[in-house]
């Protein structure tokens, strides 16, 4: 026999070492399977992380959209409504004038019949002519 065969490996080997001289290989394989296992619980932790990450930037990103897509509705109520705003003006003013035209105009009907002649002059605008 060799020097080799008369040294006891079970007070040599470290405890820490993975697997011993005097582990079978049954024991060898259930360690092995142990490691195997905790490095896929571990894998498992890390894609089931990502995931979460993945679907709260997703959700972010729809939230951000929407809120972009609500934000330029709200913009094109307010143009719409400026627009209509400026339109009621402008009809409006027209009425106005159109009004103040037709004051005019019964003013200086007035006053030509006040005046007596008999004849009236050609009305235009606020101008009148002789």
């Amino acid at each position: 026999m060799s020097a080799g065969n008369n040294v006891n490996w079970t007070r040599v080997a470290s405890p820490k070492l993975e697997g011993k001289p005097t582990d079978s290989i049954q024991i060898q394989i259930a360690k092995f399977d142990e490691q195997s296992q905790r490095h896929r619980e571990r894998l498992m932790k890390q894609v089931a992380e990502q995931e979460v990450r993945r679907l709260a930037e997703e959700a972010a990103k729809k939230k951000a959209e929407e809120e972009a897509k609500r934000v330029a509705e709200e913009k094109q109520k307010a143009k719409e409504q400026a627009k209509k705003a400026a339109k009621e003006k402008v009809r409006a003013e027209a009425e106005v004038r159109a009004r103040e035209k037709a004051k005019l105009l019964a003013a200086g009907e007035a006053m030509w019949a006040w005046l007596g002649q008999g004849t009236k002059p050609k009305v235009r605008g606020i101008l009148i002519l002789y």
